[in-house]
């Protein structure tokens, strides 16, 4: 997983070694993972995942309080990196299409 970091953070945006991550949050995208099952949390704001994770929590596991790991992807936030490739394959394959007739 390219540009991707996993690591245990806890609710005043700390890594278990107290690594303060304030100030990242625009240029940054997280994925919350659920410690007690498979469940990710959709790409997005870090206030986001948290919510998505406190609400699948509430749902699948009540009574335990949320945990698991946190995916940090600082090299594509915005997680379209393959779409540039596709599209030149597609013109590509639209030229090649093109010149055979």
């Amino acid at each position: 997983m390219a540009g991707a970091v996993a690591c245990r953070v806890n609710s005043r945006n700390r890594t278990v070694d107290g690594e303060i991550q304030q100030g990242e949050e625009a240029a940054v995208a997280y994925r919350f993972w659920c410690g007690e099952c498979g469940y990710k949390s959709d790409w997005g704001s870090e206030s986001q995942g948290e919510r998505q994770q406190i609400e699948h929590y509430a749902a699948r596991h009540p009574g335990t309080p949320p945990g698991g790991q946190v995916e940090v992807n600082r090299k594509d936030p915005e997680g379209g990196a393959c779409l540039p490739v596709v599209l030149v394959a597609i013109v590509l394959l639209i030229l090649l299409a093109s010149c055979r007739h």
